[in-house]
């Protein structure tokens, strides 16, 4: 497997595919708009960055990061208690089903917290599905702490019915 922290936007199909693959199965089965994900996508590659993990030719894991004040659902507890231009926001975390528990995932922890800009910023934020406790494990494992929740509101794969996921944010200091 190969790590690569990417700003070029060469792999934006591929994690397109991979963030359809990650979050339109399994218990957090979801209606994603391919239209509106390329945007946002597009709006990472434009101010953020990408972590990657390559197997056998195919992009298996990715980190995507941008600057924290992005984050629109961003809960008046973090903006009040932190410097907001200070903080990066880890947007998503995805690993191919068949990747999952393999570790892969605090590889691409590992290499994020190497080759974060520490210069530009002081803190780490990520928003998790408080469902999803293997991620919340991992996350914890490598020094993040709860400081926040709120509510978000997805609509399902049939496009009509919606559901709430309680997120919760995560923090961490960088040294």
């Amino acid at each position: 497997m190969v790590i690569i922290n990417t700003y070029l936007p060469i792999y934006k199909k591929e994690i397109v595919e991979l963030y359809i693959e990650s979050f339109s199965s399994g218990i957090s089965k979801q209606y994603i708009d391919h239209i509106e994900l390329k945007e946002y996508i597009d709006l990472i590659f434009e101010t953020g960055n990408a972590i990657i993990a390559i197997e056998n030719n195919r992009i298996v894991a990715a980190i995507l990061t941008c600057p924290l004040s992005l984050d629109v659902l961003l809960p008046n507890v973090i903006r009040q208690n932190f410097t907001i231009e200070k903080c990066v926001y880890i947007t998503e975390m995805m690993v191919t089903e068949l990747s999952r528990g393999k570790g892969i995932g605090k590889q691409l922890m590992t290499e994020f917290f190497k080759t974060v800009d520490k210069n530009c910023y002081s803190d780490v934020f990520i928003r998790v599905w408080d469902k999803n406790t293997t991620a919340i494990n991992l996350y914890k494992n490598v020094g993040f702490e709860p400081v926040a929740t709120m509510e978000h509101t997805k609509t399902k794969e049939d496009g009509k019915v919606t559901f709430v996921m309680k997120k919760i944010y995560l923090h961490q200091k960088l040294n």
